[in-house]
């Protein structure tokens, strides 16, 4: 098992049982007096959950405990964990954790808690002077996504749909320049400069698990969207 891109034998532990649980899913819906069948709604998918235990040696319960204390400062703030048998990484937060002692003095126990999701490596769909396609998605969650615009030719007023529930409009970009639209970070640059005054968008990119089909208003442009599918 990795943390953060660290192998846990640094510290001389190993991954001892993983329990994956989904999220709560609490499908939203408005039912209207008179009405003979309810309206649904957005239904947000909250975070699943994760309960680790990992194994600890040492000389004795002293240094075993500095260890598992030196172990415990990668989870300060979010982690990316790499589980011994499951694919993907998990992106965790943890929410509690406990010493466990074993009967060997030189032999500890950690149980954590995380809420997160699963993610894959990142994937590309380009569209090289396309006037609209289309890719499919694995995943089982909606992921924000990176948009880059290549201007093949100068841009004016050059629109994208299918990217999210509203268009992006990239309302000017010379030729031979890029503009990133990064949902992830949100923020929108030219030559790693702000450029939010260059693109016009009600909320930023990202793309659904299954086919998401785009279109765009000229073939002028080559366009990348990069994503990670993310898993519940």
């Amino acid at each position: 098992m990795k943390v953060n891109g660290l192998d846990a034998r640094k510290y001389n532990a190993k991954q001892l049982t993983v329990e994956i649980q989904p999220p709560t899913v609490d499908v939203n819906y408005e039912w209207l007096p008179k009405a003979l069948r309810p309206t649904e709604l957005e239904t947000d998918v909250g975070m699943g959950h994760l309960k680790l235990c990992m194994y600890f040696r040492g000389r004795d319960r002293n240094s075993i405990i500095r260890t598992m204390s030196e172990f415990m400062e990668n989870f300060t703030e979010a982690c990316d964990l790499e589980l011994d048998g499951y694919k993907g990484r998990y992106r965790g937060f943890l929410k509690s954790n406990d010493f466990e002692k074993t009967i060997s003095r030189a032999r500890y126990k950690i149980n954590l808690d995380f809420d997160g999701y699963f993610y894959d490596d990142e994937i590309a769909a380009i569209f090289d002077g396309k006037t609209s396609g289309s890719f499919c998605m694995p995943g089982s969650r909606r992921t924000p996504c990176i948009v880059e615009v290549y201007a093949k030719n100068p841009l004016e007023d050059y629109v994208i749909k299918g990217i999210g529930d509203d268009d992006i409009t990239v309302q000017s970009l010379a030729g031979g320049k890029t503009v990133i639209i990064d949902g992830i970070s949100g923020i929108v640059s030219i030559d790693g400069k702000n450029a939010f005054d260059r693109v016009s968008l009600w909320e930023f990119p990202s793309v659904r698990a299954g086919t998401n089909a785009l279109t765009f208003s000229n073939n002028k442009a080559k366009v990348t969207v990069r994503y990670h599918p993310m898993w519940i």
